[in-house]
């Protein structure tokens, strides 16, 4: 196990209080960074906590309508997780957004229950399809768009961000820009929202149950930092993560210039200190050391911070090894597991979901999320 995931495995897997201490005794392998900056836009907005979750209905559907009259009915009613899988406009991510529509991951979701969850991909503007110097570059770019078109009328499961720095990007605010989609225009709500990369299984009869244990309410981001870079500030692993819809909200609506949303930076440990950014609670000290960092770089940056943060309210789930490499050492089998990555070949994604579910056979679970009564009220009838 490399020395940084040792340390967020340790951190991980011990009392919060303890942490401080651990600290001056572990080895750190990355000099500390300095502290988190305050994006006063963010800071400024409307506090997470405001925000009311919607109230789940059975399905219902609204109808848009396109530029040749002609309408289509899309699903509108709250849905408890929207997960969004990042992609990008090129043939290679194509063939894997249909290996994952062919494996069916819905299918874990009993089909009364899956208005309740959305699974959608989130890609950028192939930018070859503009005007270039490269004819060639420029014709494979526009036969890929038409390919994508052609797959959103079929599939109708694809979000195209328009505003991406360089029509599509991985470190320059693409996820600043989706939560803006989401909170904005999106058109659902959600109890959850989350996004993960398109070589990450989500293993959804575990995933749903374990967001159903948390509290909606609260403004809450949840992930892992397992393997995070422990010389950067606390944050989750962009493998995949997720917010209450609160913190989307927010993230959706702070009046924060474009330039600022768009800065070249790694885009998981961006979003982790745009957490330190968020508006202070109705109960915050504004003078604590975690409202206004210090300029000098200090360790507790470095640690998870108190929960719910003294500052923002915020409260952070770190599922530690429920999310991590397929096979990685110390990362949870099946039975507990809420997500496996680093599946980049099309081969290993198969093997993961069939090694996911044989695992549950083994354990005679269905590979199903078991509803629970409560939610019979919402069902589709």
């Amino acid at each position: 196990m490399p020395s940084h995931h040792r340390y967020n495995y340790i951190l991980g897997h011990t009392p919060p209080s303890i942490h401080p201490y651990l600290h001056k005794v572990m080895y750190n392998p990355a000099g500390l960074m300095g502290p988190p900056k305050i994006v006063e836009g963010l800071r400024n907005a409307r506090w997470m906590g405001e925000w009311k979750i919607p109230n789940l209905t059975p399905p219902n559907y609204k109808s848009l309508f396109s530029n040749n009259g002609n309408g289509n009915q899309v699903l509108a009613s709250p849905a408890i997780l929207m997960l969004h899988i990042f992609s990008t406009p090129t043939e290679g991510s194509r063939k894997r957004r249909m290996l994952i529509r062919e494996l069916g991951l819905m299918e874990a979701v009993p089909e009364e229950y899956r208005h309740l969850v959305e699974i959608k991909f989130v890609l950028g503007i192939n930018s070859e399809a503009k005007e270039g110097e490269d004819e060639d570059k420029h014709r494979i770019g526009l036969e890929e768009e038409k390919e994508i078109d052609t797959e959103m009328k079929m599939y109708g499961d694809l979000i195209r961000l328009r505003l991406l720095e360089n029509g599509e990007n991985m470190n320059n605010g693409k996820s600043w820009e989706w939560l803006r989609y989401v909170g904005r225009e999106g058109g659902r709500k959600a109890w959850w929202v989350m996004k993960c990369d398109d070589d990450t299984l989500p293993i959804l009869p575990n995933l749903i149950p374990t967001l159903l244990s948390l509290d909606p309410h609260k403004p809450s981001y949840i992930g892992t930092a397992l393997g995070r870079w422990t010389g950067y500030h606390y944050y989750f692993q962009g493998m995949i993560y997720g917010f209450s819809w609160g913190v989307v909200k927010t993230m959706a609506v702070a009046e924060v210039p474009r330039s600022t949303r768009n800065s070249q930076f790694d885009e998981d440990a961006k979003m982790g200190e745009l957490m330190f950014s968020l508006p202070l609670s109705p109960s915050a000290d504004p003078t604590s050391k975690y409202c206004c960092p210090p300029s000098d770089p200090n360790p507790i940056w470095s640690l998870p911070p108190p929960n719910p943060d003294p500052c923002t309210g915020l409260v952070r789930y770190d599922m530690s090894s429920k999310i991590g490499k397929w096979n990685g050492l110390f990362i949870d089998d099946e039975r507990s597991a809420l997500a496996w990555h680093e599946l980049k070949g099309d081969d290993e994604y198969r093997h993961a979901y069939q090694k996911a579910r044989e695992g549950f056979e083994r354990a005679r679970r269905e590979y199903t999320w078991m509803v629970p009564g409560a939610f019979s009220s919402v069902a589709e009838v």
